[in-house]
């Protein structure tokens, strides 16, 4: 596939998604050759081919294609000269490191996910991950805990679903990630759960949030004023370093049908970008991921609303490289 436009007069993201593996990246940030915006971080997507913790959790498989289709439509979107929002995205340093394998066992997808976020993070890059299910959250959780005080970290899981069920029969899936998370004895920080609707999330388990000392933040109280409440969370002074966590089944399903659990109502497609845009503006966001992105259900909008999604946040990371000129 062409990681360019074919026009001059027109580049999109292609003509700045540099593939390439996690040790050339390393190195090639090592010799600062990419950016000319020194004070602005480098960006690597991952994808997470995986969707065994969706079919351990009951759910409909298909999310393994999620990073596949994202980059079937990554290079040919996203003007890299925006006008309505008066922004330039070609000095922005954006790699792309591949996929985890995908004929690996769930369990050591995970570590080698959390292998590659970390080693990106502490080489100053914003990992922003595509799934796969939703289980992926918690190892790129824990690629940020390997790099900073976790007293001052924050995590918002963007979702319908709380995901803080417990393992089945041992194992992990698309329903724990949020549980390992709190059982983790090395994260001491802030947990967030936002956009949850109560038509999908248990008592047991708002009742284990609350025991966890996590909070949510419901649907029915955002509606219409999404993008104000997600940057108050943004605005916690004693959150540091935040982890945007974006299951994108909290988005209604007439603007994103392909996700493994569909719903009926929910956060716009508009909202999910001006969050994004917010995430990329943001000093403290040092990790974004997108799970739950199924083309088995729907092929075309919904992995489109996704590199939208991608889109908006660099645009935000230039936003906030623009003001600080």
């Amino acid at each position: 596939m062409s990681t360019a436009t074919n026009y001059s007069d027109d580049p999109r993201l292609g003509n700045i998604i540099r593939p390439m593996s996690l040790q050339e990246m390393l190195v090639d940030i090592s010799k600062n050759k990419t950016s000319s915006s020194k004070n602005i971080p480098p960006v690597c997507l991952i994808g997470m081919p995986h969707d065994e913790g969706c079919k351990r959790n009951g759910g409909r498989v298909g999310a393994a294609a999620g990073p596949e289709y994202f980059r079937k439509f990554v290079n040919r979107m996203g003007c890299l000269q925006n006008c309505e929002y008066n922004l330039d995205l070609s000095s922005l340093c954006v790699y792309d490191i591949g996929d985890i394998p995908n004929d690996i066992s769930l369990e050591d997808a995970h570590v080698e996910l959390t292998k590659r976020v970390s080693a990106a993070i502490k080489a100053g890059c914003i990992p922003f991950v595509v799934g796969g299910g939703n289980d992926q959250s918690y190892a790129n959780a824990c690629g940020l805990i390997e790099n900073v005080a976790t007293q001052n970290m924050g995590v918002v899981n963007i979702d319908a679903h709380l995901d803080v069920r417990p393992r089945n029969n041992g194992l992990i899936h698309s329903g724990t990630p949020f549980r390992q998370l709190l059982e983790d004895e090395r994260f001491k920080g802030s947990f967030y759960e936002f956009a949850a609707q109560g038509n999908q999330c248990s008592k047991a388990h708002v009742d284990y949030l609350k025991q966890m000392k996590g909070e949510v933040v419901w649907y029915n109280e955002i509606q219409g004023y999404v993008g104000e409440h997600f940057q108050k969370l943004l605005d916690k002074e004693k959150i540091h370093h935040m982890f945007v966590s974006f299951d994108i089944d909290a988005i209604q399903s007439s603007d994103c049908p392909g996700v493994s659990c569909p719903a009926t109502i929910g956060i716009t497609s508009n909202d999910a970008l001006d969050i994004a845009f917010r995430s990329g503006q943001s000093d403290k966001v040092r990790l974004f991921d997108v799970s739950e992105l199924n083309p088995k259900v729907e092929d075309y909008r919904s992995p489109r609303l996704v590199v939208n999604i991608f889109y908006w946040f660099l645009l935000g990371l230039a936003k906030k490289h623009q003001l600080n000129q």
